[in-house]
């Protein structure tokens, strides 16, 4: 259930803030984007500057008591994008998305298709202050064997599980993780019960990590592209996390893609994604235009 009840707008008496601890099934809910008038044109997101989601309280205390490392890295981004193993489809986005990231920040680090083996994400990200996974997510009924799809030479070993993150992950420099894959905020158990690692971001929260940016359900290549492009244009500028999540996800809602930014951040992010497909702009108007509430696919979970 959600911890604590919803204010409307005008009465929030200064606070600002709301963390989502939802138990199932409301957990595999954009509770973030849940209407508060008729009309559907008010959200919860409208209600306060920052909403965060927790798999528990007591993950989250324990995030904030961690001990943290100094990276050796700023951001380490992961891509593969499908197509060596029968069941995963070749993809562009990732690889559109690993070139414009490492393009917007001035010191980032890449790992790509046939290097991007689970052994080698996992020693890299460990080095890292921000991590970018851009690639398929797979789900899983079994929350151990859920993972990401990267290079191996069978499903299995191409997989990084969160199993395997838990076995073997160490993510106390990491200050957040984008999961920009489908489905990687959610989990496809039928348990009822609370449980504090449930989804592959909580695996990455148990390990260390800071914050997780996941999705709830499927994303097409462009609509993570345009995400991750604001995303990391925002923290490139030295924007914390939450900051840089909460106004892409305002860039997002308010279609401001539609007028070409005259300043801030934003400039560089639509000048890299014209740069990779110069009319990105009417395909996202198509591709959002029966899905008003797309952009509440991405949710940010963990001590932000």
């Amino acid at each position: 259930m959600v911890r604590r009840p919803v204010p409307w707008p005008s009465s929030r008496r200064g606070c600002d803030r709301l963390m989502l601890s939802p138990t199932a099934p409301l957990e595999l809910l954009p509770l973030h984007a849940a209407p508060l008038d008729n009309e559907r044109t008010v959200t919860l997101s409208d209600a306060f500057d920052h909403i965060t989601y927790a798999p528990t309280a007591r993950l989250v205390s324990a995030i904030q008591r961690s001990q943290r490392h100094a990276a050796g890295v700023e951001v380490m981004v992961v891509a593969h994008g499908g197509g060596h193993l029968p069941d995963i489809a070749s993809i562009g986005g990732p690889l559109h998305e690993a070139v414009l990231i490492t393009d917007l920040h001035g010191s980032a680090e890449m790992l790509r298709q046939e290097e991007a083996t689970p052994a080698r994400a996992l020693h890299a990200m460990s080095r890292a202050r921000i991590v970018h996974v851009a690639s398929h997510g797979l789900p899983h009924s079994n929350r151990w064997a859920t993972g990401l799809a990267l290079r191996g030479s069978s499903l299995g070993e191409a997989t990084l599980t969160a199993s395997r993150i838990l076995a073997e992950g160490d993510f106390s420099t990491v200050d957040l993780v984008v999961l920009n894959a489908c489905r990687t905020g959610v989990h496809e158990g039928t348990g009822r019960t609370v449980q504090t690692l449930r989804s592959l971001e909580s695996a990455f929260l148990a390990r260390g990590a800071r914050a997780v940016i996941s999705t709830l359900w499927e994303i097409t290549d462009l609509q993570g592209v345009v995400f991750s492009a604001v995303l990391h244009a925002h923290l490139g500028s030295g924007m914390a996390p939450n900051a840089a999540y909460a106004d892409t996800i305002r860039y997002l809602r308010a279609h401001q893609w539609r007028v070409p930014s005259q300043q801030g951040p934003v400039i560089s992010a639509e000048s890299a994604i014209s740069s990779v497909l110069p009319d990105w702009r009417g395909y996202l108007d198509q591709q959002v235009a029966g899905n008003p509430l797309f952009w509440g696919t991405f949710k940010i979970t963990g001590a932000v």
